[in-house]
Parts: structure tokens; sequence; C-alpha cells
């Protein structure tokens, strides 16, 4: 198994199957149908969109029997792999199955794998990817003088290619000239030369399908002078909770910040100290004016106390020492001042088994917070399960489905209508 899923996700995983068999004539019925419409879901399948530029699938349950795996697209299902299952107890994995897309940045799969009496168990998933308003860096000299050779690289930080976005350079007397770029499957950077001769400010940018999505200016020949700001970072971070939340945000927020993601699935607070210093690395690497997290998909575990007492789930000593390790990671993003956190709390799961767990987890982000300067607590219990869990609600007049099968993370929908409120929370003045 891949570590990016960890062994904690697996075990929190297999225990969220779903195990509601629509019954064996109803299962033989839909064999002969599009695997796209199947709804007897019994498995669970979970798409890991947290390595750049690469979706891979896990299925739970095969139990040896081999695994087919489909995309969704449109009306139809693309197959992409048949697979082995492993042993019992372990996920089928079928590692990078498919690449981002500028153009399906939401994505559905369905994986299938034959019971001995001839029905089907079968898992489906949905995630979303990042769009292309981050995929692009350009690499250029911030001025030179008339007349000179300047290299312009174009780097895909996704690392794929098999794409053909438009270079576009704007000269200072307002004339605009683009070429196509082709970065072949596999080839992350290009480059090209240019060679201006008039002074002034020149634009440089990273266009797909006409639109913009990043663009830096060069100094031909003037002194430094006044140059547009930066757009500040955000920090989107957790477990799978984040994931499809970070790309939303992304795009939510493409005029006005860039959004680093680090997402880190089957990963834990309660499970080691590891997310406290993992936070110290990222406010160190990135910088962020505003870190936005959400995680707690993977709690429960017995914690040590600083004075090595051990502390079971979930009493008042356990609350007690999550929200400790919440408020040393929430002091860690504020950097002192020159940052904001978002932290969300949990949506209701699915069933009593993980109801507790989830209510001590907010009841302690809550205390953590309390008190602490540039901190905003999401709701996202409240928006989402107000009254307990449900599958579907109602959204700006619509009503939409928001939860994965699993009934613990939140479906393209759902992670979309999330991050909106996460944007209008950095977008208000704190």
């Amino acid at each position: 198994m891949s570590a990016r899923m960890g062994l904690g996700l697996l075990a929190a995983l297999l225990a969220a199957l779903v195990l509601a068999n629509a019954g064996r004539a109803d299962a033989a019925a839909a064999q002969s149908s599009d695997p796209c419409r199947l709804t007897n879901i019994t498995n669970f399948l979970a798409a890991d969109a947290t390595q750049p530029g690469v979706i891979s699938l896990y299925f739970f349950g095969a139990e040896s029997a081999p695994v087919t795996y489909y995309e969704c697209i449109g009306q139809r299902a693309k197959q992409l792999a048949t697979l082995p299952g492993d042993v019992a107890g372990t996920p089928t994995l079928l590692s990078d199955a498919t690449t981002w897309s500028c153009d399906r940045l939401e994505r559905r799969f369905v994986a299938t794998a034959p019971r001995d009496d001839g029905t089907l168990k079968v898992g489906t998933y949905s995630v979303r990817t990042m769009s292309c308003a981050s995929r692009f860096r350009i690499i250029a000299p911030r001025r030179a003088p008339p007349g000179k050779v300047l290299r312009v690289r174009i780097s895909d930080s996704w690392g794929i290619g098999g794409i053909q976005p438009l270079l576009c350079v704007t000269a200072p007397t307002g004339k605009r000239t683009c070429e196509r770029i082709k970065l072949a499957r596999a080839v992350a950077v290009a480059t090209r030369r240019l060679r201006p001769s008039t002074p002034g400010r020149l634009l440089v940018e990273v266009r797909v399908r006409d639109r913009r999505v990043r663009s830096t200016t060069i100094d031909i020949g003037i002194g430094g002078g006044a140059r547009q700001a930066e757009p500040p970072t955000v920090l989107a971070t957790g477990d799978s909770l984040m994931q499809g939340i970070d790309s939303y945000l992304a795009d939510e927020l493409a005029d006005t910040a860039t959004v680093r993601s680090d997402v880190r699935p089957g990963t834990a607070i309660g499970k080691g100290l590891e997310w406290l210093d993992w936070s110290k690395a990222q406010a160190s690497r990135v910088h962020p004016s505003a870190s936005v997290v959400a995680i707690g998909a993977n709690e429960g575990w017995p914690m040590e106390t600083p004075d090595g007492a051990t502390v079971e789930c979930c009493d008042e000593n356990w609350e007690q020492e999550y929200a400790r390790r919440v408020r040393v990671m929430m002091r860690t993003y504020l950097r002192k001042g020159h940052g904001r956190v978002v932290w969300l709390t949990l949506a209701a799961p699915k069933g009593d088994r993980l109801t507790s767990i989830f209510d001590a987890v907010n009841r302690a982000i809550l205390r953590a917070a309390n008190k602490m300067p540039r901190t905003t607590i999401l709701r996202i219990d409240l928006i989402f399960t107000p009254d307990g869990y449900r599958e579907s609600m109602r959204y700006r007049g619509v009503t939409v489905r928001v939860r994965e099968p699993d009934g613990v993370h939140l479906n393209a929908a759902g992670t979309a209508i999330a991050a909106k409120e996460i944007a209008e929370v950095l977008r208000a003045k704190q």
C-alpha cells in the first residue's frame, strides 16, 4: 500500500465500508448495465489526487477477486484497468490510474469485483483536481537592458505535460504576440528566448483557452520602480477531508491569492506529534498569509500528554490534549501575527460508530480557538449537518447531494460549497 494513504486511513476506510447489499437479483441485473449507473454500492473506493498531476485508486474488500476500474466520462464508462485483487485486509491499488486535466476537474470513478455467486462488489468515488489556475510557473528575470536576449521558462508544476498553452508577450507599446507552447507528455519545462528593444514594462502571460493562468512582468531599461505586489499565499492543508476543497478554493481565490495545497490522507493529529512538526515546516516553507485546515477523518487514537499520561478517546482529558495540539498548530500557522487561520469542523458522519469521535474533535477545535487571535472556526458541521447526517441539502435555492457513499467525506459538490464558504471568510476583514 502506498505510504501516501497510510495505515491509519486503511483502518478508517475499511471501517467505513458500505455493507448494504441491494440483493442478489438486483446486483445480477446490474452486472449487464453501464458500470457508471450501478447503484448497489457495497464497497469503498478511494481516489487519491494528492500527488500533483495523477490520480491513484484504491478498492477495499476485493478479497483476491479481480478489480476492474472505470472513469465515468459524460454518458460513458472508460475502462482504466483490471488488476488481481490483493490479499484480504489490504486495498487493491491502481497507481497513477489517470492524470489531471484542465478540461475535466470533477472526476468520478467506479470499481467492480465479482463474487463467487456471480454478483458484483461495487465502489464509487468522486474527486476534484486542481485547475490550471495553479498549474504553471514563469521563470524570467525581473529586469534587463534593451536588446538583451532573455530566457523565459514555462514550468508545468503537475509534471505531466500533454498540453499546449499560449505564451503571450505584451510590449510596452501595447502590442501583444502569442505563440503555442507544446509540452509533450511527461515534459514539464519549455524555454523561449525574447529580445525586447523598447524600454518599459514587458508583460509575460501563460494562457489556457484564452484565460490567463499565470503572468509576470519584466522591466526593460527602466528602474525597479513600483511593481505589482505578489498575491498572498493561502495554505490548504489537512487529511483527506481537504482533498477537493483545495482545488475549488484555488479557483475561488484565483484573482486574489495563490493557493498552495499540502494534503496528507490517512494522517491524524491524535495519532502522534507529526502534525506539530509538519505545521512548522509548512509555515517556514510556504510563509502563508492564511492557513486553511481540514482534518479529523481518522481520529480517535489514544494520546500521550506532555506529562506522560495516556488518555483514551473521547473523555474530557482526551479533548484537552487534542485541543492542546490543535492550539499549538494554530499558533504556528499564525506566524507571530503575520498569518490567519481558518479551521474547519467536521460534518456529522453517517451512522453512530464515528459520531462520538467527531463530536469530541469538534469540541476540542472550538476549545483550542478560544481567545486565539486572527483565527476563525468555520462550522462545517452546522453548514452540512445542522440536525445530524444528511446526504443532500438546500444550497442557494437548489437541492444538492453533498456526501460520498462512505458517509464521511464531502463529494465534489460538497467540497465546492465548502470552498465558497472558506473564500467568503478569507475575503472578510478580520
